[in-house]
């Protein structure tokens, strides 16, 4: 239903990640996803311009996250993170098969008791 909203299923995909692992890069959802990093990364530039997401480079990579300073990215991700709750265990571990950080040998990729 989020990318009903947002009117894009790459939208969707990277609020998503975002809620989900509060820091993301565009080649990661690309990787993961049917879609091509161009387009990704073109949906990233858009939330950055319109003051959404906020990005630093790292190496050279791009790391987007929440931009916590803007009242209007707050209520969106308030949004966001209804969607993001009412989302299936077998959607979640759909979504985000790939973990995205290091993490203990034999560690769920979602942990069912917290949700």
């Amino acid at each position: 239903m989020l990318e009903e909203i947002l009117g894009s299923k790459i939208a969707a995909l990277i609020m998503y990640h975002v809620m989900h692992h509060g820091e993301i890069y565009a080649r990661g959802i690309a990787t993961d996803s049917q879609f091509a990093l161009s387009a990704i990364q073109k949906q990233f530039d858009r939330f950055e311009n319109n003051g959404i997401l906020v990005s630093k480079k790292m190496g050279t990579v791009r790391i987007y996250s929440v931009n916590k300073k803007s009242p209007v990215s707050n209520a969106f991700f308030a949004m966001v993170k209804i969607f993001y709750q009412g989302l299936s265990l077998e959607d979640k571990e759909r979504l985000f098969a790939t973990r995205r950080r290091p993490r203990r040998k034999g560690k769920p990729v979602i942990n069912k008791n917290n949700l």
